[in-house]
C-alpha cells in the first residue's frame, strides 16, 4: 500500500483498550483502561486521535479491529464505532482475530508462542503458534488444558522455549508455572502496541484482496454472555 495511507484501528479485546490512527508516516495512539467509562470515552478518543493527525472519518482508507475473542462490551463498542464510520463514509472494516494480532510480533520466535486473554472464572482465551502459524486454534480453555497441549507439542524437546504474549500473559505464566515448573517460559515486561499488528495485518489483507467485514458480521466471542447463560437456565 502507499505511504500516505490513512487508517484507524482499535483493539478492544481486553480491559485495556488501544486506539491508533495514522496519516502516512504520522501516527497517534491512546490506551484506555477505564472500566465501564470506556463506553463514554471511545468516541471522544477517536475524534481526538483523528484531529491530531488532521483527519476526518471520510478521509480514511480503511479501519480495522480485533474481532474476538475478548471482552463482550469492548468488542461490541469497537464494532459499533467502526461500522458507523463504514456506513456513513463507505470505509471498509477489517476484522482480525485478537490472539493472532497479539502473536504477530513474535512470528520469528524460535519456539512456541502462546497468545492469551484472561476470560475470568479460571478460564482463558488462548491459541498456540509456531513460526507465525496457529498450531492450536483459539479456544475458551484452562491453563491445565494448554499445558497439556504444550507438552504434547514439545514432545522430547524439553529445552524448547515457550513465549507468552497478550494482555494477560503474566497472569497465565504464573498459572503455567504452578502446573509445570519445567516449562521453559518466556514473558516480556512490555509488548508492542497491538494496534501495530492491526495496521500490518489489515494492509496485507487489502493487498491480497481479502473481503472486509460485512454488515452482518459481528464479534467472535467463543463464550456465551451471562445474559444468554441465564436465559437458557430459565427455560
Amino acid at each position: 500500500m502507499t505511504e500516505e495511507i490513512k487508517s484507524l484501528v482499535i483493539d478492544a479485546a481486553s480491559n485495556n483498550m488501544t486506539i491508533s490512527a495514522k496519516n502516512g508516516s504520522a501516527k497517534a495512539s491512546l490506551s484506555l483502561d477505564l472500566g465501564q467509562k470506556q463506553s463514554q470515552k471511545m468516541l471522544p478518543a477517536i475524534d481526538f486521535l483523528l484531529s491530531q493527525l488532521e483527519l476526518k472519518p471520510s478521509d480514511l482508507n480503511y479501519t480495522a479491529l480485533t474481532s474476538g475473542p475478548g471482552t463482550f462490551t469492548g468488542l461490541r463498542l469497537a464494532f459499533s464505532a467502526l461500522k458507523a464510520i463504514s456506513l456513513a463514509h463507505n470505509v471498509p472494516v477489517y476484522g482480525i482475530p485478537s490472539l493472532d494480532a497479539y502473536a504477530r510480533p513474535y512470528s520469528d520466535f524460535s519456539g512456541l508462542v502462546v497468545s492469551v486473554i484472561d476470560a475470568k472464572k479460571d478460564q482463558f482465551f488462548a491459541a498456540i503458534y509456531e513460526n507465525g502459524k496457529a498450531l492450536v486454534e483459539a479456544s475458551d480453555t484452562t491453563a491445565e488444558a494448554v499445558a497439556e497441549k504444550l507438552l504434547g507439542l514439545i514432545n522430547k524437546q524439553t529445552d524448547k522455549k515457550i513465549l507468552l504474549c497478550g494482555p494477560d500473559s503474566k497472569i497465565f505464566t504464573d498459572e503455567l508455572k504452578k502446573i509445570n515448573s519445567n516449562l521453559k517460559l518466556v514473558v516480556y515486561n512490555s509488548e508492542p502496541l497491538p494496534t501495530e499488528s492491526l495496521f500490518e495485518i489489515a494492509e496485507k489483507m487489502i493487498e491480497e484482496k481479502k473481503e472486509p467485514l460485512q454488515d452482518y458480521d459481528g464479534p467472535v466471542y467463543l463464550r456465551k454472555s451471562e445474559a444468554e447463560i441465564k436465559l437458557e437456565s430459565e427455560k
